[in-house]
């Protein structure tokens, strides 16, 4: 039986979200002038946060920001999320995905975090390692 589908639904004035590490991710969260953040659900319940940076001049879709709340890690809801900001980006007619890859929280591995990335087929940026890309 097929998974339910995420939905992403942007933030306006004020959080529409009750999860309260949601909450405090959505709260700490820096946002520019092209970032759009996103509560992610899974039949009505709230499961992640996206915030994403729309550069079309560059061509990229930036993935600025993906979270999802400890008690649901590795339950597959990472990398289906990170599948629907992959569609987003094709659907904006974008070729490629960038990100910064960083914990967002103080102790989880940078490596854990970039092999992570790796096996979803993201590589180092050629003209800047620190950051990943994947064409999408």
């Amino acid at each position: 039986m097929e998974s339910p589908a995420i939905t992403l639904v942007p933030i306006g004035n004020g959080s529409p979200c009750t999860d309260t590490e949601i909450q405090r991710r959505v709260a700490t969260s820096p946002k520019g002038k092209r970032t759009t953040q996103f509560v992610a659900y899974r039949d009505k319940c709230e499961v992640g946060f996206v915030a994403l940076d729309d550069i079309p001049e560059l061509d990229c879709l930036v993935l600025y920001e993906l979270f999802i709340p400890a008690q649901l890690r590795g339950s597959g809801l990472g990398t289906r999320l990170l599948k629907k900001v992959e569609a987003i980006g094709r659907a904006e007619g974008y070729r490629r995905i960038t990100l910064f890859p960083r914990p967002l929280e103080p102790g989880f591995p940078a490596e854990r975090l970039l092999a992570w990335y790796y096996r979803h087929g993201y590589a180092e940026r050629a003209d800047c390692p620190t950051e990943l890309e994947k064409t999408i």
